[in-house]
């Protein structure tokens, strides 16, 4: 179902929820849904119901949900991006989880959120990674440089060869240290007064000149140059 907004159609974004316990499922979906740009498809309780009801309705997003001692094994995530590759997964996670933040994020996670964090944070988490974008707290980015993860992951999220960062001009400096902060296309627009189409094009020439692949090592590379302080606020 689409909303409408002054007259204009927007498609809402579909996701699917995985707890393993139905009244976390269901709180969930109540939570997900009092917002009127997503749509929760379905609920599963394991993850060979879940990757059924992604094959069988390729959501947006997919809401998977680590309670205290869960999280060891997350190979469903390689599962479901081979059944539903467009699929974006987001992982809620509690302080207590087994969940091993680097690992998630070479298996393909895109979004990851503490559930001691608000329903709004988790709701701008899930659009975010529907278009497109990647949502780490300041926490897992350090935990990702403390593990040297670009220079010895062999994973999905690996830099190649990163060149430095002097061909840079000043508002492509602007630009990583934005996407080092958490912002998305279009609050960078907004705070540099420019279109997304010219984020878009800084962000591909960037990608260009440092030899970086994704949003992710962007951001992971800002905190590395010191462009943006470790010391910053946790999203």
């Amino acid at each position: 179902m689409d909303t409408f907004i002054n007259n204009v159609s927007h498609r809402k974004t579909e996701v699917i929820v995985l707890a393993t316990y139905a009244l976390v499922r269901s709180s969930l979906q109540l939570l997900l849904e009092s917002d009127r740009e997503l749509r929760v498809l379905d609920v599963a309780g394991t993850a060979s119901e879940l990757i059924e009801k992604v094959s069988h309705n390729k959501p947006d997003v997919v809401l998977i949900c680590l309670m205290e001692n869960e999280g060891k094994n997350i190979d469903l995530i390689t599962d479901m991006l081979k059944v539903a590759p467009k699929t974006k997964a987001v992982i809620l996670s509690s302080p207590n989880s087994l969940l091993n933040q680097p690992t998630a994020l070479e298996l393909g996670v895109t979004g990851i959120v503490g559930t001691n964090q608000s329903t709004r944070i988790l709701i701008r988490a899930i659009r975010q990674v529907s278009e497109g974008e990647v949502w780490l707290n300041h926490k897992v980015i350090a935990e990702l440089l403390g593990n040297s993860f670009n220079s010895t992951s062999n994973g999905k999220h690996k830099n190649k060869g990163l060149s430095r960062g002097d061909d840079l001009t000043k508002r492509e400096l602007e630009v990583v240290r934005m996407i080092g902060l958490g912002l998305n296309n279009k609050e960078i627009s907004k705070k540099l007064y420019i279109g997304e189409a010219t984020v878009r094009h800084h962000l591909s020439s960037i990608y260009s000149k440092l030899n970086i692949e994704d949003r992710l090592n962007l951001a992971i590379y800002a905190y590395q140059q010191g462009i943006v302080s470790s010391q910053v606020t946790v999203m």
